[in-house]
């Protein structure tokens, strides 16, 4: 009996362990590359060279500048505000005001998607609520994703030719027996 509940126990720790690790990568976009933030105080520009789409008020939906894309989800938490991002076209900064400061999100390579990003942290120690979101973004050098394909060319086998010849059914032919009256 004892041996029949840990085999139990066994299965339903290896089943949770296998549903987690599904969710885990179920949630996280494709490319998301999760970066720690730089805090500085105020209202932090895009970089020089840099393009700017700027989102405000922050809300969940897409938004575009007719070159970048970016969709966002945003929810909360215990800590305050957070969001995720995907986009079309590799993003290099990503700042976040909130309160008196802003975070700073760098990707190098450029990223097309994050999840987590909030605001600086408040004196409270939760989130600052999202002001504004600022994708920093240029134009050439995207991320760029290796795939290899393997081609195998194609084998040339001579055709094969099958020819049945079918034998018509015997016949048989049945002559009557002929008698010959002479006489």
């Amino acid at each position: 009996m004892g041996d029949r509940i840990t085999i139990r126990r066994s299965l339903v720790i290896g089943l949770a362990a296998v549903a987690g690790a599904i969710g885990l990568f179920t949630v996280l976009p494709a490319s998301a590359e999760h970066v720690a933030p730089t805090t500085q105080p105020g209202n932090v520009p895009c970089p020089a060279g840099l393009t700017e789409l700027k989102v405000e008020p922050v809300a969940d939906g897409t938004f575009t500048d007719g070159t970048l894309t970016v969709t966002i989800d945003v929810r909360d938490t215990a800590d305050g505000q957070v969001f995720d991002w995907t986009s079309n076209i590799g993003v290099d900064v990503v700042i976040v005001k909130g309160g008196n400061a802003s975070n700073i999100y760098t990707y190098v390579p450029e990223s097309l998607g994050d999840t987590g990003l909030h605001g600086p942290e408040n004196r409270s120690g939760n989130f600052a609520g999202l002001s504004h979101i600022s994708f920093c973004y240029d134009v050439g050098e995207e991320p760029t994703t290796t795939t290899t394909t393997t081609t195998t060319p194609p084998t040339t086998t001579p055709p094969s030719t099958t020819t049945s010849t079918t034998a018509p059914p015997p016949t048989s032919t049945s002559t009557p027996p002929t008698s010959t009256a002479g006489g």
